[in-house]
C-alpha cells in the first residue's frame, strides 16, 4: 500500500469514529456525560470506569478477531463489516483514551 492511499484509509477510518461518537453521543449521553454508561457500569459493578469500558469493548474485540479468522480461512469480510467492525473497536478505542485522560485530568486538579 503506498503513502497516499494509506493516508486515505487512515483518514477515513478517524472519520468514521469521529461520526459515530457524535451520533452515539446523543443516544447514550442525554445527561452530558459522554462517559455516562461507563460511570453508571462502575457504580453498579464496582469496578473502574475502564474495566467496565473495556468490557463494552471486548464484543466488538472478538468480533474483529472472527473476521480476521475468517479471512485465515479464505473468507474476506466486506467493506461494510470492516467498517462496522473495526471502526466500533476504534470507538472504544477513542472512549478509552478519553477516560484515561479524564482521570489523569480529575487527579492533577485533586478530585
Amino acid at each position: 500500500m503506498n503513502n497516499e492511499r494509506f493516508e486515505k484509509c487512515v483518514s477515513e477510518y478517524l472519520g468514521r469514529i469521529n461520526e459515530n461518537l457524535i451520533v452515539k453521543a446523543k443516544e447514550y449521553a442525554t445527561s452530558g456525560d459522554r462517559l455516562h454508561n461507563f460511570n453508571r457500569g462502575a457504580n453498579i459493578t464496582g469496578e473502574s470506569r475502564e474495566r467496565v469500558l473495556f468490557g463494552f469493548a471486548l464484543k466488538h474485540l472478538i468480533s474483529v478477531m472472527d473476521m480476521i479468522d475468517n479471512i485465515d480461512q479464505g473468507k474476506l469480510p466486506s467493506e461494510a463489516t470492516i467498517d462496522e467492525k473495526v471502526g466500533d473497536l476504534g470507538s472504544y478505542m477513542a472512549l478509552l483514551y478519553a477516560s484515561l485522560k479524564d482521570r489523569i485530568d480529575n487527579d492533577k486538579e485533586g478530585k
